[in-house]
């Protein structure tokens, strides 16, 4: 008898499994790339405006209230990345929870090992 699903199971819970770690690891970069933008993680979000400022200023010539204006615009860029950053952590928690109740118990702790060694390789 012909199964009425044309792709084996196996290879949809492995592309699921790819879009979870490809999210992950998407998550990932732009946490470093954020990381890099301020040289040390004592030094916050006034820094990263601070030196975005400073050099948008020798650059552009910026005279105050233009760098007021756009001060303002790099606080609202700041606050929507962290908005971002915390959905997709949210999403990546989800699915990492909705992926699990379809796997038993030693494919959980296999997929599990998998995430961590993802996280490792990062």
């Amino acid at each position: 008898m012909e199964s009425a699903y044309p792709v084996p199971v196996a290879k949809v819970i492995g592309a699921i499994a790819l879009v979870f770690l490809s999210g992950f690891a998407t998550g990932f970069l732009g946490e470093r790339i954020l990381d890099t933008l301020s040289p040390s993680p004592n030094q916050g979000t006034e820094f990263r405006i601070q030196a975005t400022l400073d050099e948008l200023s020798s650059q552009l010539d910026l005279n105050p209230k233009q760098m007021e204006q756009i001060r303002v615009i790099l606080d609202d860029a700041i606050m929507e990345e962290a908005e971002l950053l915390s959905e997709l952590k949210l999403n990546q928690l989800d699915a990492r929870g909705r992926i699990a109740q379809y796997l038993t118990p030693e494919q959980n702790q296999r997929f599990d090992k998998m995430l961590e060694l993802a996280l490792e390789t990062r």
